[in-house]
């Protein structure tokens, strides 16, 4: 115990202190991964439309109509002139322009709303958003009109009630916790794939150290191979752990997003598939036999499989077949269990997704066991 304890305190001080790549992969790639998910579901919550308005219509039913579109939530409306419409819209001042032909009320209340049109550079996305409110308001209109069978003093007072109606509509704006939770699934994915990288890297040194023949000095020391292994799995676990820490403190206390999920649970997992990379990490070093080789074939292995399994977008996007790979990876079973934890779930409930967890991380040490004691070229390992 006393020599792994050693070896696991020179490998941390060679790690964070001698090491700066180690401190980019640590530090350095979560704090990153969590910037790239803010920015890219950051103003997922949509922004505001700008209208201009070309008025040649001065009546009560066209004013109205406008006073109506400012009303409108997360609208900016600007009376324009028509000189000023073409250098607005090609200028992006504003997403459209309504213009509102002298007759237009006079239409509205014949119930053949007319002399009115959209004028937009960006198409149906903002047209369509503009039309669902301006032509059910207008038909309302129409609609007191009909009601009034063509008498101009009954259509003049329903719709003075009608902008006057003693009851109001209040909006109220809900927490929307969509965007925070997609934020935290990406950032959960590139951790992922930062944490195999990671892993694989530090598992590595036993092929540098074999290289550079200090492996062998250390063999001619008190230490035995087995327990060489053990303190390197050991400092693997705990710069993966500290890992894990840093991206959690970073996302709940600087960038103060709501991972909807209590953050032990969430630690939990990921500390929990910090075992799956190692054991993962393991395999790949023992079935090469130079560090350069280690290195290709940990990106042959962990970029595709992130991408399977969701770590870059969402599965759903992805063909049937590619989906069904996917259920034979372990990090798709990491985020599934985050899925349905942030949807409800007890952790207790998950006990499967937990399980099956275990069972990658114990196939993966039984096969690196397995093929370093078989491997006569880099010595016995345990």
């Amino acid at each position: 115990m006393k020599n792994i304890m050693w070896l696991v305190t020179n490998m941390l001080r060679n790690m964070l202190l001698r090491n700066k790549r180690t401190l980019v992969l640590v530090i350095g790639l979560p704090i990153a991964g969590i910037l790239m998910s803010v920015l890219i579901y950051g103003n997922a919550g949509g922004t505001s439309v700008n209208i201009g308005v070309v008025n040649h219509d001065s009546t009560d039913i066209t004013k109205d109509t406008v006073q109506f579109l400012k009303g409108l939530h997360k609208t900016n409306v600007k009376m324009l002139t028509d000189k000023e419409v073409d250098h607005d819209i090609t200028s992006k001042k504003v997403d459209a322009v309504i213009t509102f032909e002298k007759g237009f009320s006079d239409s509205v209340k014949a119930n053949k709303p007319d002399h009115i049109t959209i004028t937009s550079i960006k198409g149906a996305e903002v047209t369509s958003f503009i039309k669902s409110y301006l032509y059910q308001y207008i038909d309302n209109i129409s609609a007191l009109n009909q009601a009034a069978e063509g008498d101009d003093a009954a259509f003049k007072q329903m719709y003075e009630n009608y902008q006057k109606a003693p009851f109001h509509v209040s909006t109220h704006a809900l927490e929307d916790k969509g965007t925070d939770q997609n934020i935290v699934k990406q950032t959960i994915g590139y951790l992922i794939m930062f944490m195999l990288f990671s892993a694989v890297n530090l598992s590595a040194l036993i092929t540098k150290e074999k290289e550079q023949r200090t492996y062998f000095r250390l063999l001619a020391s008190p230490v035995s191979a087995r327990q060489y292994v053990i303190s390197n799995v050991i400092t693997n676990m705990i710069l993966l752990t500290l890992q894990v820490m840093i991206t959690l403190v970073c996302i709940t206390t600087f960038f103060h997003v709501d991972m909807n999920i209590p953050v032990w649970q969430l630690f939990f997992i990921l500390v929990l598939f910090g075992l799956v990379a190692i054991g993962l990490s393991l395999v790949i070093i023992a079935f090469t036999e130079s560090s350069k080789a280690a290195n290709g074939l940990q990106t042959l292995i962990i970029t595709p499989t992130c991408l399977l399994s969701g770590c870059f977008f969402p599965p759903e996007f992805m063909p049937d077949v590619m989906q069904k790979i996917a259920d034979f990876l372990p990090q798709t079973w990491v985020l599934s269990t985050l899925k349905s934890v942030q949807q409800g779930a007890d952790l207790s409930s998950l006990w499967l997704n937990i399980s099956i967890l275990l069972a990658f991380a114990l196939v993966f040490f039984l096969l690196s066991i397995y093929k370093l004691n078989r491997n006569n070229t880099v010595q016995k390992f345990i």
